[in-house]
C-alpha cells in the first residue's frame, strides 16, 4: 500500500511540472493572438483616456443644454465681443461649460465678427488649404506626401477653448468652437483633407449679450443667426 501510495505521488509530482508547462505555453499563445492584442490595446486607450480626463479637469457637473430663449441676431457685429472681454473671459476657469465628449472632438477658432466665414463652413466644411498647419500624423493612419497641410482639432474641449480665446485680434471678433465628429483616437487630432459639413455636429459661439458675455450654440436659419445661451441641468450656472 505504502509503496502504491510512493508512486501515486511521484507521478502526480511529476505531472505537475508538465501540466504547468501546458498552461504557460496556452498561456503565452493567448498573449500572442490577435485578439488579445486588440484587447490590451483597448484598455491602453481608456486607461489614457481616464488620465487625460483626470488632467483635463471636469468642474462643470451637470449637463449643458441649450436655453428655452433662443436670440435672434441680424447684425452678429453687434454682439462680437471685443479683445478686451475676450481676455477678460480666458481668465474664467472654464468659460467653456463642455466636458469631454466619446462622440466628439473639438477645434476653436476666431472668426470675422460679421459671420460670414462661420456661414462659410457651415455651408462648405473646412478646407484643408486655408490651414497653415502641417500634417503630423493623419488620424486614419494613411500615408500622405511631405509637407500636407492638415487641420487640426482635439478631443479636449479646454484645448479647443485656447485657440477661441487665446491672442484675440484687434476690435472686435467672433470666438467660436466647432464640434466635430470624432476622429482618431489621439488627443490632438491631424485631419489632411477638408473636412466636410455633415462632420461638424453643432457651433457654439461667446457672444456679448446684454452686456453679458455667454456660450451658447449659433445656427443659421432663414437668413439671421439664432443664438442659444447654455445652461447647466443640475449643476453650477
Amino acid at each position: 500500500m505504502k509503496k502504491f501510495f510512493g508512486v501515486f505521488v511521484l507521478c502526480c509530482l511529476l505531472g505537475v511540472p508538465n501540466a504547468q508547462a501546458q498552461k504557460w505555453r496556452a498561456f503565452k499563445q493567448a498573449l500572442v493572438s490577435p485578439k488579445t492584442k486588440i484587447t490590451f490595446y483597448s484598455i491602453r486607450r481608456k486607461t489614457e483616456a481616464a488620465v487625460w480626463r483626470a488632467a483635463a479637469g471636469r468642474q462643470w457637473p451637470g449637463r449643458v443644454l441649450p436655453a428655452k430663449n433662443a436670440v435672434s441676431i441680424s447684425a452678429l457685429r453687434a454682439f462680437a465681443p471685443t479683445s478686451a472681454q475676450i481676455t477678460q473671459a480666458s481668465k474664467r476657469v472654464p468659460p467653456f461649460p463642455f466636458a469631454e465628449n466619446d462622440r466628439e472632438m473639438y477645434r476653436g477658432m476666431q472668426l470675422d465678427a460679421d459671420g460670414r466665414t462661420l456661414r462659410y463652413i457651415l455651408k462648405n466644411g473646412l478646407e484643408v488649404s486655408k490651414s497653415h498647419y502641417e500634417n503630423f500624423a493623419a488620424y486614419e493612419g494613411k500615408t500622405y506626401p511631405e509637407n500636407a497641410l492638415a487641420i487640426y482639432a482635439s478631443h479636449l474641449p479646454r484645448v479647443a477653448q485656447l485657440f477661441a480665446l487665446d491672442g484675440a485680434q484687434q476690435g472686435a471678433c467672433l470666438p467660436v468652437i466647432l464640434h466635430l465628429k470624432k476622429q482618431g483616437w489621439r488627443q490632438t487630432v491631424s485631419v489632411p483633407h477638408d473636412i466636410p459639413p455633415s462632420w461638424i455636429i453643432r457651433v457654439s459661439a461667446l457672444l456679448n449679450v446684454g452686456g453679458e458675455l455667454m456660450w451658447g450654440e449659433i445656427n443659421w436659419q432663414k437668413g439671421k443667426f439664432v443664438f442659444r445661451p447654455y445652461s447647466l441641468a443640475g449643476g453650477q450656472k
